[in-house]
């Protein structure tokens, strides 16, 4: 049963719609009179304008950040320039009697990394006595080193002419080693040199070769040979050189002990 007013009601809801439709619409003219939108349909749908305009502000706002952010994952890495090699090392330790100073502190650092000693202390040696001899050659078929040190150079001081005379047997040692990583250590000067040190740096690459001569050493009574606690500060200075220059270095982290003894230790007669 229908109310008194649902025809009346009906008329409102109907009048009310097309002015909605109407004022969305603005310029349709009716005879003289022309809607524009209302204010009231504008207000409905604010709302939902402003929401999606912040939604690409925030969109805008994750892309630049994705893209800054694969800006960095991408970026190259500089590799390192050498590695250290953490394997145990064979190494043969080879000289004059510089040895004497030098062997017990390279026996600690091997013996607290890991490493094998071999020390060969050829008394009154020099480059030409090694380099003219299968000495070498014989010891490194022995100990198959994997590493060398080489102390060479006190006994050459004051050699005349030692570019030329003693270019070749230099030449023969450094091919003896072959391709077997080595560090050689140059004569500690206690007087200017008449060209050992010049032969060597004219022969041996740079990073395979750290110079002593302007080391300021405490002497022992000979005033020529480091005493042994200047002879360990020594060789701590050589490690900390490596770390910074030897082109194929093996772990030398330092050893809590001072000294040690090599795995072998021979000492030959000076040359006749």
């Amino acid at each position: 049963m229908k109310g008194p007013y649902s025809g009346l009601w009906f008329l409102l809801t109907v009048g009310f719609a097309i002015f909605f439709v109407m004022s969305a619409f603005g310029g349709i003219k009716i005879g003289a009179v022309e809607l524009e939108c209302s204010e009231f349909y504008a207000e409905l749908t604010k709302i939902g304008t402003v929401e999606k305009a912040d939604v690409m502000t925030a969109t805008e706002g994750v892309l630049t950040a994705d893209v800054e952010t694969a800006d960095v994952e991408t970026e190259d890495v500089e590799e390192p320039r050498f590695v250290v090699d953490t394997m145990p090392q064979r190494i043969l330790f080879i000289g004059d009697s510089m040895l004497e100073g030098l062997s017990p502190r390279l026996a600690a650092y091997a013996k607290h990394n890991g490493h094998k000693l071999y020390s060969i202390i050829w008394y009154g040696s020099t480059t030409k006595v090694w380099g003219n001899s299968d000495k070498l050659a014989k010891y490194i078929a022995t100990y198959d080193p994997t590493f060398i040190f080489v102390s060479l150079g006190g006994n050459e001081m004051f050699v005349r002419d030692i570019k030329t005379r003693h270019l070749e047997p230099l030449k023969s040692i450094l091919s003896q080693l072959g391709d077997i990583p080595y560090q050689w250590i140059a004569p500690p000067n206690w007087k200017p040199d008449t060209g050992i040190n010049e032969l060597l740096a004219e022969n041996i690459p740079a990073s395979r070769l750290f110079v002593s001569k302007d080391l300021t050493l405490a002497r022992a009574s000979d005033k020529v040979h480091p005493t042994r606690t200047a002879a360990y500060g020594w060789f701590d200075l050589i490690v900390a050189w490596m770390a910074e220059n030897q082109d194929y270095r093996i772990k030398l982290e330092t050893p809590q002990v001072q000294t040690a003894k090599p795995d072998k230790l021979e000492a030959l007669a000076p040359p006749k």
